[in-house]
């Protein structure tokens, strides 16, 4: 049976038109997942023992991992036990938690933890099998002795929904952050403006020299890995910074592909047209996939022509 501190430390949280779960961690914040609050600007916490608080600052968010951490000025409430350290066995007995419709009560859930699986890098889960309510987002994932394993998520998938459990060592490293953020914090990213990646003809790279069509790609690439998780982690300046600084580099280094040149050329002078900085970044990112596709596409028709030159018509492998 599961044991009643980790139902104490359940919090649902009343938002503006629905209700979220979440629950008290052990340094008296309110861990949940941030779809269930997202967009919020005002939220109340309902706590085991009866009290309602107000939301009064979010202290840090997670976007890659779908995690926010709620302060509501509380640090006497019942936390759970977190299983710090704890390896998730497939087929472990689980329990989770939903809302009774249309009552003022919680219900558990008994479940079993599924495989592991890499989503992203950087972000294990584990699928949940069971009849899991379709509001247990939020809800902690708690193992037959009590103890937390993490955070249960809903998430879609070709096949609908699916409950997924977001491991404590995920959450681990946000309980230190204490930054009071306003709960406009909670806004979603906005998406990006439309893409415009430029389609190239091949004669751009005309009379470029391969080993730099090669170091540009590599290059570009090295650009997007810096840059695309700073866009994602909301620092939009950073991203374009980045983008620039490449660009800047190539048109400097390029000289033997003159193509690549004109390309970042185009690109830049675009970005500096536009005064949002957002639509800045994606210029210049619009402006590197579209030098990526070209330099495929004309690396793949250099490829072919020499194999036709020495060997005649390609044969395709079984």
């Amino acid at each position: 049976m599961i044991p009643v501190d980790a139902a104490a430390s359940v919090v649902v949280l009343e938002l503006d038109r629905a209700w979220g779960l979440g629950f008290v961690a052990p340094n008296g914040r309110i861990v949940t997942n941030f779809h269930v609050v997202a967009n919020e600007r005002a939220i109340t916490a309902h706590l085991g023992d009866g009290r309602r608080l107000p939301v009064e600052a979010v202290c840090a968010v997670d976007l890659k991992r779908d995690l926010a951490v709620l302060d509501v000025g509380l640090l006497d409430a019942t936390p759970v036990r977190a299983a710090q350290g704890k390896t998730a066995d497939e087929g472990t007995r689980v329990f989770l938690f939903g809302r009774v419709p249309d009552e003022n009560r919680l219900k558990w859930v008994d479940a079993t933890l599924g495989p592991a699986q890499v989503v992203a890098p950087g972000l294990t889960v584990h699928v949940v099998h069971g009849e899991v309510p379709p509001d247990a987002s939020g809800s902690p994932l708690v193992a037959s002795d009590g103890t937390v394993l993490g955070v249960v998520t809903l998430a879609e998938s070709e096949d609908g929904l699916v409950s997924l459990l977001i491991p404590w060592r995920h959450i681990e490293p946000l309980m230190p952050m204490n930054q009071r953020l306003p709960l406009t914090a909670l806004s979603r990213p906005k998406r990006g403006p439309r893409r415009d990646i430029p389609n190239h003809p091949l004669t751009l790279l005309e009379g470029s020299n391969i080993a730099g069509l090669e170091a540009t790609t590599r290059a570009i690439a090295g650009a997007i890995e810096q840059g695309a998780p700073a866009y994602n982690e909301g620092d939009i300046e950073r991203c374009y910074r980045v983008y620039k600084q490449v660009a800047r580099q190539l048109i400097d280094a390029r000289t033997d592909c003159p193509g690549v040149q004109a390309a970042l050329r185009d690109g830049l002078e675009r970005a500096r047209t536009l005064s949002d900085i957002d639509h800045q970044a994606w210029a210049m990112r619009d402006t590197f996939d579209g030098l990526l596709s070209v330099i495929e596409k004309y690396m793949r028709a250099r490829l072919g022509l020499a194999m036709g030159s020495t060997q005649g018509k390609p044969t395709m492998l079984n």
